[in-house]
């Protein structure tokens, strides 16, 4: 083939792929295309892909986290939170957003991770629901639920938290504002607070406590947003704390975070810490 043509086939691919990347991001950002529910509707949608694990031999209904997994999907970090969990004597609820949406691990990493699809005000339905389920189940607490978050899961939680604080409607809800009884709190470790979120856009809202934790080597989800936007946030009065621990680097807690990246490295006793710190804080009732 002549370098003619090779240059138009390269021509040609480099304009499919931009406009694949337009469409998925204007797709997100103004949620056309993006499907929309009622409450319960959601709520079933996803209620095949939830997995709740409460402590063996619990006696009567235990308080309970629910964990929103980072843009490749659940992992194995959230598995070691729900053994803590559980050893502790609490319960915990693990949402597989991809999976619902029959997102495979390569989908996962080259699609939601990329910003093409999935953003946090599209998965914020999913914590709406998940906190509809959790409350159903006679073996959970429904008034001690704790939301837990990592990087596209805290960014998902950020929507979700304001979204309701600002009682405005959820993209992909239909017709609803929706509100999340029971919550006591949250907790989101190195979250993307930059754009395309919601709180980039509109600034930090919460109506219940929020603990943000950063890590200091984080060289995929930038700290400085998240940083600004906590402390104007505090500096309204809202129940905001954000602390960063120092040596760490995105998904810190993850044993399984990828070999080839140098930006995620495993740290066992930071790991550790966080767990504790997700325990500790449960065990303060009507925080």
């Amino acid at each position: 083939m002549r370098l003619k043509g090779y240059l138009a086939i390269g021509l040609g691919t480099a304009v499919f792929l931009a406009v694949i990347t337009f469409a998925g991001v204007m797709s997100n950002a103004t949620a056309a295309g993006i499907d929309s529910r009622p409450l319960p509707a959601q709520a079933e949608f996803l209620s095949s892909h939830v997995e709740i694990r409460v402590p063996e031999g619990a006696e009567g209904p235990v308080p309970a986290a629910l964990m929103f997994h980072g843009c490749g999907g659940v992992r194995q970090v959230q598995s070691d939170y729900a053994d803590a969990l559980n050893a502790a004597g609490f319960a915990a609820v693990i949402v597989d957003s991809n999976g619902a949406r029959n997102i495979g691990r390569i989908g996962a990493m080259t699609q939601v991770c990329g910003g093409f699809r999935l953003w946090g005000q599209e998965r914020a339905a999913d914590v709406f629901a998940a906190v509809e389920l959790a409350r159903a189940d006679p073996r959970i607490d429904g008034d001690r639920l704790t939301l837990i978050g990592w990087s596209h899961g805290g960014w998902t939680i950020l929507d979700a938290l304001g979204f309701e604080a600002r009682e405005t409607a959820i993209p992909a809800l239909e017709n609803t504002t929706a509100r999340l009884p029971g919550v006591e709190r949250a907790i989101i470790f190195y979250p993307w607070c930059g754009w395309p979120s919601r709180t980039d856009r509109e600034g930090l809202d919460t109506g219940r406590p929020l603990s943000i934790i950063l890590a200091g080597n984080d060289l995929v989800a930038r700290k400085t947003p998240c940083r600004e936007l906590a402390a104007d946030a505090i500096a309204e009065g809202q129940p905001v704390g954000i602390e960063t621990w120092d040596g760490l680097t995105h998904a810190f807690d993850e044993p399984n975070a990828p070999a080839f990246d140098p930006r995620m490295r495993y740290d066992a006793e930071a790991a550790e810490r966080a767990r504790d710190r997700v325990i500790a804080a449960m065990r303060v009732e009507g925080e």
